[in-house]
């Protein structure tokens, strides 16, 4: 199969969008209990100023629920996981290439790989936290992780299934 200059950037810029996020990841899971308490507290409270939401007696910053039950914390991950999601999509999607035009069996397939991929990294992420002082690992991080993965894979699914359909309408109508 012939790879075109265009379709090669699309890989190498899907794939270190990946790799930068990864690393980003790799980076706070590093941080040790105290700093990564640290960073959560300062980010939240910037977060909760940006808000308008007081941060109660008693509590800092990354323990005040901000969205839905969840906290400054959680929404990170959702967020980290689903900038992941999306990239490991768009590497996936770039790899299939021509001969596999977008449709909806390639949809799927591109789907299934960046959603695997990326719960692999999440659990290698709570492994790797397992060895860090000060930070434990838990299921409960990768179904959290798990939320912006799944929704980073279904919007770029979806996006994708539209253009397609678009396009096969476009052709419909032009050839009647």
């Amino acid at each position: 199969m012939k790879t075109t200059t265009q379709r090669k950037i699309k890989i190498f810029l899907s794939a270190a969008a990946a790799l930068a996020v990864m690393a980003a990841i790799f980076a706070f899971s590093a941080q040790d209990g105290g700093e990564s308490s640290g960073v959560s507290n300062g980010f939240g409270a910037w977060v909760l100023g940006v808000l308008g939401i007081e941060i109660p007696p008693g509590q800092t910053a990354s323990q005040v629920v901000v969205f839905a039950g969840l906290k400054i914390r959680n929404l990170a991950h959702i967020f980290l996981y689903a900038c992941l999601g999306a990239a490991a999509y768009m590497s996936a999607a770039s790899l299939w290439g021509v001969r596999m035009a977008p449709c909806p069996p390639r949809t799927l397939l591109s789907l299934l790989c960046a959603f695997g991929f990326s719960l692999f990294y999440a659990c290698t992420d709570e492994l790797h936290q397992y060895f860090v002082p000060g930070r434990s690992a838990t299921l409960r991080d990768v179904g959290i992780d798990c939320i912006g993965i799944a929704l980073a894979v279904a919007v770029c699914a979806a996006v994708e299934l539209i253009i397609f359909a678009a396009r096969k309408n476009k052709l419909t109508n032009a050839s009647a």
